[in-house]
């Protein structure tokens, strides 16, 4: 195994070469403006509409402003709420105010299109009311005044028409101009217009002269139901073909792909109309393939999860405009519901990283990502629509595992961060995207935020690390010393399972951070240092419980990257080291057997120049619900002790944290400094360092064990510190008179101070077995 594994210490050059990396990918891949979000039906150049018909409830309409459905659409289109008059007027059904005012709501908040689409009639059936339209120039002027003030009192985008459908020449003519003076009315206004037509197309449409498909915006093909492709001609790509073919009056007047929507019904049909809502709240394990669904007693018709996907990549492979949907309101706000199973197909297909499927890419789908590094979905096949399936129930793409690897890991991130450049998102700063640790900064004694290195110009698999908030990870114990610690931290994993099996994920994890003022054991200098770590077994794979490679090191650097020293914890043999890396003549020691798994130990450690003679590093550990009494006491029990040899003065400049992949450690921020970094001026009389002046501390001193052993000058100390600071219990109690020494002396002979002091330990033996890193 190599010596040391240097970490690269230019912190200031990593930012730098990271920021270029990230410009050079902005530059090269798009020219967009950076922004917060941006649509996924923009970015993908794809929409979804829905129909919301006037018979739907107040109680469901309501219902798609928090169950999320608004989510999987671009457009919305009101049904029928208002009606045409023969003379071109309109008639409001009686839910149709509230239904508005609802839906204006709704789009404010939620930010759709929002369409109006008529097809009933008042006053008269449907063909004699439309006739009487769009064949009296009047009426058809009136119409258009009157749709045109709707629109704009509603904060419309544009008008459906639904009229189904002119039967002859001269009706389809007068149908289109009526679509034309739409369209010359509400056109520059920003509004489009819309046509609705069945599945297979009339011929005599293109008939007239006056036929002009540039007139509409799209063409929605009602053929639900069914699939994209078929042995027979019911199918989508054939009723495409058939609207394409209206070229009567020319190719340049005849429709395009770009302009058709295919239809999605969201309804089950044949024995009575059931709501695909109502069919998986009855069938939640509906199979991706049904495309018809018995209650035991009648069966339905129902467009399948394979047979939505397929529409929607016709309509990707021919470039079309987008899907409908007949309708909102029967649709599952499930994972199951079809306007969900579209747009996640949408998504993965163009390459669009809304993960959590909420119509935007934005900062949320970045953290959704970050969040989930390291988490191990499941593989899937995207080439088959069972694998298809199976990587939506999963939710692989939801968690960032973007292609069914079956990791969420580096190669997911950048590709994240890689479509947020070319889309021109913000990118959240997070380090699976720049490789820094946003938790893991600015700790005492160290500068900016700790860092993964960069290989080759590219991040290393940060998956490996999962970062924890504040509190998360704590040390119970006493005395002065033992909160003296950071409460970030950060849990570095072994390879999983999956990765193992595919012999993945073997390098070891690596982290840095450069101190906020070097050491240079040259001269006389003493800081201290703590931190907290845990071996975490439980996630541990049998042949990693055996490994001796299940270690962690700390390395205290140079500015070149070159480890000076390290601390080394086995997790195998429990076995804690001050290994001399850079010194051939500095000591190794060790402390065997008590550095347990699954237990959270407090490590101080002090590090002391001495001029021209050797150096020394200290260290101890103490298991969770130990008293730390103050470490920077002349007293305190150190159990390691590594002196260098005489000349050897390295300046350390950065610290490295080194896992190797059969390990995982839970560790917090190194805090690191001076005695003052940790402690205040100490309480006058405090020998023991627990932060208080007791009976405790006169024993120390008659134990000869203070600075001035058995002096008068610290026998004053202690009297006039005693009682600091003031006990915090609410009743007084009767507080020793300090005067009263021989009083406590004769006290403590017969026991009733009875603490036992901690020993020392002397390690005296070079450690040469335990490994360096």
């Amino acid at each position: 195994m190599p010596a040391s594994i240097h970490f690269f210490r230019q912190h200031q050059s990593l930012r730098l070469v990271l920021g270029a990396v990230m410009l050079l990918a902005l530059l090269c891949s798009s020219t967009r403006a950076q922004q917060d979000s941006v649509s996924t039906w923009e970015a993908a150049e794809f929409r979804s509409w829905s129909f919301i018909p006037y018979w739907t409830t107040q109680s469901q309409l309501e219902s798609f402003d928090t169950d999320g459905i608004y989510d999987h659409v671009s457009d919305v289109l009101y049904f029928s709420g208002v009606r045409p008059t023969a003379s071109g007027g309109l008639n409001y059904h009686p839910w149709a105010a509230q239904h508005l005012a609802t839906l204006a709501s709704h789009q404010a908040s939620n930010g759709f299109r929002y369409h109006m689409s008529m097809f009933d009639t008042y006053g008269g059936d449907v063909e004699t009311v439309w006739n009487s339209i769009t064949s009296n120039p009047t009426n058809r002027a009136n119409f258009v005044a009157n749709v045109t003030s709707l629109l704009q009192a509603n904060g419309m985008t544009g008008f459906n028409l639904d009229w189904e459908r002119p039967n002859t020449v001269t009706e389809w003519a007068n149908y289109t101009q009526l679509a034309k003076d739409l369209k010359a009315a509400i056109g520059p206004l920003g509004m489009e217009v819309s046509v609705d037509d069945y599945g297979y197309t009339d011929s005599k449409w293109d008939d007239s002269s006056v036929f002009d498909a540039n007139t509409y915006d799209q063409l929605f093909i009602m053929g639900y139901h069914y699939p994209a492709y078929s042995a027979n001609t019911l199918n989508h790509n054939y009723f495409a073909n058939g609207k394409l073919a209206l070229t009567g009056q020319g190719v340049e007047k005849a429709f395009q792909d770009e302009q058709l929507v295919l239809g999605i019904g969201t309804w089950g049909k044949d024995a009575g109309t059931k709501s695909l809502k109502s069919i998986v709240e009855a069938d939640p394990n509906l199979a991706y393939d049904a495309t018809t669904w018995t209650d035991g007693v009648d069966t339905w018709t129902i467009e399948s999860r394979e047979q939505v996907r397929g529409k929607v990549q016709l309509a990707l492979d021919r470039n079309m405009a987008g899907v409908m949907y007949w309708t909102l309101h029967y649709d599952s706000p499930t994972q199951l519901g079809l306007h969900r199973v579209a747009h996640h197909y949408v998504s993965v297909a163009r390459d669009i990283p809304d993960l959590n499927l909420d119509g935007k890419v934005d900062a949320a789908d970045a953290d959704a990502l970050a969040d989930n590094m390291g988490s191990s979905p499941g593989s899937a096949n995207l080439n088959t629509a069972a694998g298809f399936d199976q990587f939506y129930l999963q939710s692989n793409w939801e968690q960032g595992d973007h292609d069914g690897s079956g990791f969420v890991n580096q190669a997911d991130a950048d590709w994240l961060a890689d479509r947020f450049a070319t889309l021109g998102v913000n990118l959240s700063d997070r380090l699976a995207y720049n490789g820094t640790f946003e938790n893991f900064q600015n700790g005492p004694g160290l500068v900016g935020r700790w860092q993964v290195p960069l290989n080759g110009g590219s991040l290393p698999e940060t998956s490996n690390f999962a970062q924890h908030g504040s509190g998360q990870f704590g040390f119970a114990g006493s005395g002065a010393g033992y909160d003296k610690h950071s409460d970030a931290s950060v849990t570095i994993r072994n390879q999983n399972a999956a990765e193992a099996s595919d012999t993945l994920n073997t390098d070891p994890r690596e982290m840095g951070v450069a101190l906020s003022a070097p050491i240079n054991l040259g001269q006389d200098v003493e800081r201290y240092f703590t931190f907290l770590v845990r071996q975490n077994t439980g996630s541990l794979l049998p042949s990693q419980l055996a490994s001796d490679d299940r270690d962690l090191f700390l390395n205290f650097q140079d500015a070149a990257g070159a480890d000076q020293f390290n601390i080394a914890l086995s997790g195998l043999s429990g076995e804690v080291a001050i290994n001399s890396l850079a010194d051939p003549s500095g000591d190794d020691v060790s402390f065997a057997g008590f550095f347990l798994p699954d237990t959270t130990y407090l490590f101080v450690g002090k590090i002391s120049g001495n001029g021209g003679g050797a150096n020394q590093l200290q260290l101890s550990f103490f298991p969770e619900g130990s008293s730390v009494g103050d470490f920077t006491g002349a007293s305190f029990p150190w159990l390691l002790t590594a002196n260098s040899s005489v000349g050897f003065d390295p300046v350390v400049t950065d610290l490295q944290l080194v896992s190797l992949y059969e390990a995982n450690y839970t560790i917090s921020n190194i805090q690191i400094g001076a005695a003052s970094h940790f402690f205040g001026p100490p309480l006058e009389g405090d020998f023991d360092a627990d932060g208080d002046v007791d009976g405790f501390d006169f024993l120390k001193w008659q134990r000869g064990e203070t600075f001035d052993p058995l002096g008068m000058l610290d026998l004053g100390a202690w009297e006039s510190g005693f009682g600091s600071p003031p006990p915090l219990a609410a009743a007084p109690v009767a507080v020793p008179e300090p005067s009263a020494a021989v009083l406590l002396t004769l006290l403590a002979a017969v026991g009733v101070f009875t603490r036992p002091s901690f020993q020392r330990f002397s390690v005296s033996s070079v450690y040469s077995g335990m490994k360096s890193y």
